[in-house]
């Protein structure tokens, strides 16, 4: 299914590219001297921190990639607003935090309902199985 046109390669390149870079990245942060700077260390002290919606939206782009209902019932992700909840979700969280100005850290079983919750969000409402149904 060609609905880009010329366009879907160009994504494909540009995600390779993305891709390549990140990997670049870990390595050399994992040879460098620094202790705990890898990105997984990075990310989980934010999410621990005030950047709880890291878990979320991680498991809702691996709910709508690797997983996805064929479900015609949530053909909400043939438009924006899985995105936009998605980018609301980060922005009402973000605002959570520091209204509330959280000192401590958030548990790791706290990060890992949040990251299940992403991937039901991405399962259900971001699927993109659905449009091989119909």
């Amino acid at each position: 299914m060609d609905f880009l046109g010329g366009y879907d390669k160009l994504v494909t390149y540009i995600m390779i590219g993305f891709a390549t870079l990140y990997v670049a990245i870990e390595v050399l942060l994992n040879l460098n001297e620094a202790e705990e700077d890898t990105s997984n260390v990075i990310l989980l002290k934010a999410a621990q921190r005030k950047l709880f919606f890291i878990p979320f939206a991680l498991g809702a782009i691996l709910g709508h990639l690797f997983l996805g209902t064929e479900d015609p019932n949530y053909s909400m992700s043939n438009s924006m607003y899985p995105v936009l909840i998605l980018f609301g979700t980060a922005l009402l969280s973000i605002g959570i935090a520091y209204l509330l100005r959280l000192d401590k850290k958030i548990p790791i079983w706290i990060l890992s309902i949040l990251l299940g919750l992403g991937l039901l969000y991405g399962h259900l409402f971001w699927s993109m199985n659905y449009l091989e149904v119909l």
